[in-house]
């Protein structure tokens, strides 16, 4: 059986403390305007509890917001599922390697379930591993979506900005001439705590080996349908800012 990280309950803990979830039961998550419920099951019948409890934790993270827009549809392609949980937007949450589930399978006696295929559960058993060992950095990674989401980050000034941003191609006079730019962008958005499938490394930026994160946001541009994109943010300096990076022009978010 597949054991979890000697700090997978504090990585659960940062999960909690950074987003408020309600469960009325194990192994279930609400999604649409989170009064909808639908149980878990997991094709990896191997996993712990420990490991199940921490990816629905994830689960409903990503659904907490973007999940307002899922729908539960009968019918399936594939004659091994009953329904599958539909959402019109790819996930800001998720790397483009990396579905998030939507296949619906039927439970026995407790119904329906939303299955989470074994390449999923061992993606997110990676992940843990890796916040397990880079706590952290996690952690202030959930700090930094915090505080740009709050009205605290109006507070910052001209010479605090590059502590929140960067951009390879500025320069300190320039990231005080654009001041007034680039707060208006960034708060034109809503972010939200990450996936811990965010998480990864790019040899594009200041380092060989960086550590970049996914973290979504929500915008409605034209006060009508919101839109979802993640926005790239780096580790660097000891700190995680949102960040511009022109070097190469194949750059591409995972």
């Amino acid at each position: 059986m597949k054991t979890m990280p000697f700090l997978f309950t504090g990585i659960i803990a940062i999960f909690m403390y950074s987003y408020p979830l309600c469960f009325g039961q194990s192994n279930v998550v609400f999604y649409g305007v989170n009064t909808n419920t639908i149980a878990v099951s997991f094709a990896d019948t191997n996993l712990s509890v420990s490991a199940q409890a921490a990816i629905v934790s994830d689960l409903q993270l990503c659904l907490q917001q973007w999940g307002k827009g899922s729908q539960f549809r009968l019918g399936a392609d594939d004659p091994s599922f009953v329904a599958h949980l539909y959402n019109p937007d790819v996930t800001p949450y998720y790397p483009e390697t990396i579905n998030f589930p939507d296949n619906v399978v039927s439970n026995g006696t407790s119904g329906l379930a939303l299955q989470v295929p074994k390449s999923l559960s061992d993606a997110y058993t990676n992940a843990f591993a890796f916040a397990a060992a880079n706590s952290n950095i996690v952690a202030a990674a959930y700090e930094f979506v915090q505080f740009v989401s709050s009205t605290n980050f109006y507070s910052v000034t001209s010479n605090q900005i590059s502590n929140y941003i960067l951009f390879n191609q500025a320069t300190p006079q320039l990231y005080q001439l654009g001041f007034s730019d680039i707060t208006n962008s960034l708060r034109y958005s809503k972010y939200y705590p990450p996936s811990v499938l965010g998480f990864y490394y790019n040899a594009v930026g200041p380092a060989p080996t960086n550590l970049w994160i996914r973290v979504p946001s929500s915008s409605n541009p034209y006060g009508g349908v919101i839109e979802w994109s993640p926005s790239p943010a780096i580790w660097h300096d000891g700190k995680w800012k949102f960040c511009i990076w022109e070097e190469s022009p194949h750059y591409k978010l995972p």
